[in-house]
């Protein structure tokens, strides 16, 4: 059986409901609020049926563009509840002057859609976040139990791959009686926008890539983690609020961790389970955890430098606020999210220098945990993970801090695409690109048929938090909880 079906009827899955929505500024926005009810997994005829989310917002033009499909990161991740929260939807009004937005939750996720996340109830070893077999074991422990859980409700994990996330739009655009779509991903959302591009191509008008994570991407390089950390390393050594104190982060970071493994630090947080406090110890795995999840970030990598120093200082107070930030991640198994991510899978050659890599890279007990293959999956093969060569009107953004999605891999996909353009915006992380004040009229415009290979964005230069005493006029969050 494929995973692509023909024609359907689509008249008794699909259900709606007009609904009406209010942003910040007080403007109403009316919607359709629906569901549609597809297969768990297509290719199994006994598979049950769930509902995957959507929530159309209406246009105000009088004769719109047609629908903007919007494709959240992830994997794991629902945009439909941006409708009902006022700050999103503002953001959303300058598109609805071209066309409809659909707000498209990714199966398995969305307010009462959570059918395959499961929340371990035993507290975590106190040990976790420093020992590496305490880590494994645990977590192999809670990826039993979650498999157990989902068996036992029926849940078919083998449905949960991007190809069925790439059929469920195309169903949603056959029930709504569309021809074509456009699309806009962010990052996971441009690795399932570029699935739909090779499988249905001929239903999209425009794409707009925000963070690209190809379809043979989904297993980062060490390097490039390694890369950013140096680049880090040497954008620190030129700012004044760091360099004197720390002249070489790489040399402060070898440290540390030589400290954390030998004495890991131990800290006192709440637990996200029980709300009450807990003591976990922190060793190099715990730290290199924080930095390879939230080196990415442009407004978090400016406080690096002094939780390297602070820690290396005997103070912890920083790495609490980062441990407290990211130990919800131990409680849970997100079954989508897993099975997204190895089901999507490396090619032979990529996983060679992977490994590679990992041999020589200071963060590779991290880096090896993440790539963990263990999960059950289907594998989609290296068809799906070859170059995608396509004509659709295409635009890539991307940000030179991001090492989520680093702007070569934007250009390793556009090397298909002939007819694209890439706008890499200066000082960008990965949250950063979309949040650029001229990032929306850029996109407006290039939607609107414009060019817009004319336009070049950027930050100003990070401006790092002084290692030590006052932060001045400076500001984040890890420091405003510590004092």
């Amino acid at each position: 059986m494929s995973y692509f079906a023909g024609a359907q009827d689509y008249s008794e899955r699909l259900t709606t409901e007009n609904k009406s929505f209010k942003t910040t500024s007080g403007t109403v926005v009316n919607a359709t609020v629906g569901s549609l009810t597809v297969a768990e997994n297509r290719i199994n005829p006994d598979s049950e049926n769930i509902a995957v989310q959507f929530i159309q917002l209406k246009s105000t033009n009088s004769e719109p563009d047609v629908p903007l499909i919007y494709l959240e990161g992830g994997p794991g991740q629902s945009c439909t509840w941006q409708a009902e929260d006022p700050y999103y939807l503002e953001r959303w009004l300058p598109f609805l002057e071209v066309s409809d937005i659909i707000l498209l939750d990714q199966r398995g996720t969305g307010a009462g859609s959570e059918r395959v996340l499961y929340i371990h109830q035993k507290g975590i070893p106190m040990d976790v976040l420093a020992n590496e077999a305490v880590r494994k074991s645990y977590f192999e422990e809670m990826g039993q139990a979650a498999l157990a859980d989902f068996e036992e409700r029926g849940v078919d994990l083998h449905g949960y791959t991007t190809l069925e996330s790439a059929q469920d739009i195309d169903d949603l655009r056959q029930a709504l009686s569309y021809d074509q779509f456009s699309l806009l991903g962010f990052s996971y959302g441009t690795h399932l926008g570029q699935a739909y591009i090779k499988y249905f191509g001929s239903h999209v008008k425009n794409a707009v890539l925000i963070g690209v994570e190809g379809l043979n991407h989904t297993f980062k390089l060490p390097s490039a983690m390694d890369t950013q950390f140096q680049k880090i390393a040497l954008m620190a050594q030129a700012d004044p609020n760091v360099n004197q104190a720390v002249p070489d982060l790489m040399d402060l970071y070898q440290r540390v961790v030589r400290t954390l493994d030998e004495n890991p630090a131990e800290i006192e947080i709440t637990s996200p389970l029980t709300d009450e406090p807990m003591s976990v110890k922190v060793g190099s795995f715990g730290l290199n955890m924080i930095l390879v999840i939230d080196i990415g970030d442009a407004s978090d990598i400016p406080v690096f430098p002094r939780l390297l120093y602070s820690i290396d200082q005997g103070d912890h107070s920083l790495l609490q606020w980062f441990i407290q930030k990211r130990i919800g991640g131990f409680y849970g198994a997100h079954g989508m999210n897993a099975t997204m991510d190895v089901a999507s899978g490396a090619s032979t050659n990529r996983l060679a220098r992977v490994e590679e890599e990992l041999a020589i890279s200071p963060f590779q007990n991290i880096l090896t945990a993440m790539m963990d293959t263990d999960w059950p999956h289907p594998d989609l093969g290296e068809e799906f993970r070859a170059p995608l060569v396509s004509n659709i009107r295409t635009l890539f953004m991307s940000g030179t801090l991001d090492f989520n999605t680093p702007p070569y891999q934007a250009e390793e996909v556009r090397w298909g695409f002939s007819n694209s353009s890439h706008i890499i915006v200066n000082n960008a992380g990965h949250e950063q690109v979309f949040t650029h004040p001229e990032a929306i009229p850029t996109i407006i415009r290039f939607l609107k048929g414009k060019d817009v290979n004319d336009v070049a964005l950027s930050y100003p230069p990070l401006e790092f938090i002084p290692v030590k005493g006052s932060v001045g006029d400076l500001s984040h969050p890890s420091i405003q909880s510590s004092e």
